[in-house]
Formats: C-alpha cells, structure tokens, sequence
C-alpha cells in the first residue's frame, strides 16, 4: 500500500474520531477546545512540552486534511514510525482486526494461489461461525441460514494483506462507546463486538479442547465446549487453515473507539491440533440431526399388539445407505396404514427430522407417509422380520 502526506482524498476520508480514540488510548490529554471546529491534545499537561496535535472536530472544515497530515506526522516522529504505519494504525481505530499469519509465504510475503482461496474461504467459516453462535450455541450449523449471522457478515472487509509471512486481516466495524462507562456484560455489547468476544472466547476453547482431548483420549470436552462457540463448522475451519498453512496463528486486536477491556489476543494451532480439530468435527457432525429427510424403509416392530397400537413403532430404513433400527410415533390418522405395512411386509417411504440418540436414530414428526408397492426389501434396507417390542 501506498501513502504520503499529501494524499488529501486519504487524509480527508479517515474520520477525525479515530485519530481521537488513537490519542486518548496512547495517553494523550485533551486541554482546550477551540469552539467546534478543533480539540487540542498534549502529550503530557504539565510538561514544558511544546507538541500539540490540533484534532478536526468536523470533517467540513477547510483545512482538514491539512490538520490530518500534520498530526499523523507528529505521532509519526514521536514514536519513530513511518507515516503509513501510523496512517494504517488509525484506519482501525473503529475496528476489530483479526490478523491470521500464515508461514509459508516465501521470501516476498506471497503465497501459494489455492493456499490464498483456503484461507480466504476458512477465515469466513471462522467468523460466520462465531456469529451463528452468539444467535444459538450449537454443535454444528447450516451457517447460511442463521439470517442474523449472514447479516453481520456483510459489514465485514477483508483488510490489505500485512508482511511478516503472510498476514490476512480481517475488519469488523463496531460502534463507538460514548462514555467511560463500567464495563458491560456479554449481552449488552452490540452484535459486532459480541461476535469478536465469542470467536476470542472459541478460539480458546478450541484449543484448551484439543489439548484435554488428546492427554484424555475423549470427545467430551469439546461437547463441553460448545457453549463458548465451538462447533463442527468452527473445529473444520481451524483444522483446513492448520493443515494448509502447516500451524498458523491468529490474533484479536479491539478497536480503539470502542474498548474491550482486555489486551490483544493470540491463539497457536499446530498440523497436530488441527487433526485432533478434524475428528472433533466428524464426531459434532455425527450427532447432527437431518431435518426434512426422506427415508424408505419398513416397519419390523410395534411396540404393542394391533388392537392396542399407540403410534410407537421400529422402522428399519437406509440413513447414508446404511440400514438402521429408528424410533418413530406416528399420527393417530396414519396408524392403519402403518399396521397394514407391518403386516404386509411393504416397503414404505416417509418425510421426518432425524435425531441421533446414543448410537440409535429417532424419527420425530413423520409424515407424508408413503406405502411402496413391488419393492425388494434387500434393496431397500433388508428382508423385515415381523415382531411386537415388549
């Protein structure tokens, strides 16, 4: 990226309340006002100091970009920086940033095109899940449809790519605070920030999980970290960018307008954490239900005699093309179809929500219930034998 101090459409686009949330979070002191058109800060009240930045209180004002400029070099010569560094420190004050460092980037900060595209795609499933989260805790998501978190999304920016590998950033616009107020609760902060709150708070479990789950040899403590934003589509993201970046890190800084509270963030996941990462999803997505699926399959036992059926029954259908025993109640007015089949021995195909339960499945609302005619029961899911549960 290019900048110097004569670029005015640069200067005049960067919002004068950023350069004051910069000054107030480095120590700077506000002493005068100069009606409202400019606020004076000194590095220190009481020093013989004669430094002064003169902040634009309104972005009409004639001159400034002038005054932009002119601060920007001055914090630039006090704290021996570049113009653009300080430039590029104050276009985020408004923000959360994420920077995720990958470090195979080659010796001009580049990386490999299909390198780029995963990290890219995953850094999206990274913040999407945090956001489905803050609306529902959940072992896993369709992410596309929680209306909230896609919403969210869209105020998100991909940043310019930073050196020092190879540095993706991610821009989260949140509202200012307007007061030095106590610090809030969790709910109280406004959506944007909530979500950089959860994915901090997931990016740390994730990885006390993976670590526990390894000494241990069990699954649960991720199933104990779902309330605090793990998730089969946050365990799967973190996992990609571990094994493409071969162990990344991934850091949380918060906006300068806006404060959290807490000092920058930094998670380490290794190849070895995103393969524990990878299992944790497989066994999340195991458990997921399947909502509005059709199934075929037959019924091979009612939990009571004809005469006495109360809608309980045992299917035996195709789940991923694997037979399976499933629970199902039917609707008192399909109960004559259902016994027929029994009794027939006929195929029958139905819509339900598939729900895992231990190592069996429960069909909850079955419907649309279909009675096949000519089917081979090998086919469908195995010659059915007749009985009544006990």
């Amino acid at each position: 990226m290019k900048f110097d101090l004569t670029d005015k459409p640069a200067l005049q686009q960067l919002p004068w309340s950023d350069l004051k949330s910069y000054l107030d979070a480095q120590g700077w002191h506000l002493v005068d006002r100069i009606g409202d058109k400019a606020l004076v800060y000194v590095p220190d009240p009481v020093a013989t100091d004669p430094v002064e930045i003169l902040v634009p209180a309104r972005d009409d004002l004639g001159d400034y970009a002038a005054r932009m400029a002119e601060a920007i070099q001055i914090l630039a010569d006090r704290e021996e920086r570049s113009a653009l560094a300080v430039y590029q420190d104050l276009t985020t004050s408004g923000l959360d940033v994420v920077r995720l460092r990958a470090p195979k980037a080659d010796a001009s900060g580049a990386i490999a095109i299909e390198d780029g595209v995963v990290l890219y795609r995953e850094a999206e499933n990274l913040m999407l899940s945090a956001a489905c989260s803050v609306v529902d805790s959940r072992r896993t998501y369709h992410l596309r449809k929680v209306t909230e978190a896609t919403d969210y999304l869209k105020t998100v920016r991909f940043g310019p790519s930073e050196r020092g590998s190879y540095v993706l950033t991610i821009l989260s616009p949140v509202q200012p605070r307007l007061t030095h107020q106590r610090p809030i609760d969790f709910d109280e902060e406004p959506f944007p920030r909530t979500v950089m709150l959860r994915l901090a708070s997931a990016l740390g479990a994730a990885k006390r999980a993976a670590d526990q789950a390894r000494a241990d040899n069990a699954f649960e403590p991720f199933d104990a970290a779902v309330s605090q934003g793990v998730s089969a589509n946050l365990c799967e993201a973190l996992a990609r960018l571990a094994e493409t970046t071969q162990g990344f890190d991934i850091g949380l800084t918060w906006a300068r307008t806006r404060p959290a509270g807490r000092a920058r963030q930094t998670f380490h996941f290794t190849p070895e954490v995103g393969e524990v990462l990878r299992e944790a999803a497989r066994i999340f997505r195991q458990s997921e239900p399947m909502t509005d699926t059709r199934v075929t399959g037959f019924v091979i036992a009612l939990d009571r005699p004809v005469e006495q059926f109360d809608g309980h029954a045992t299917l035996r259908v195709l789940i991923d093309e694997k037979p399976r025993r499933v629970r199902a109640r039917f609707e008192q007015a399909v109960y004559a179809q259902v016994i027929q089949a029994f009794q027939d021995k006929a195929a029958i195909s139905l819509l339900g929500d598939l729900f895992p339960i231990g190592r069996r499945w429960e069909i909850r609302n079955p419907r649309a219930l279909q009675v096949l005619e000519d089917q081979d029961g090998d086919e469908i899911a195995g010659a059915p034998t007749l009985e009544y549960s006990a």
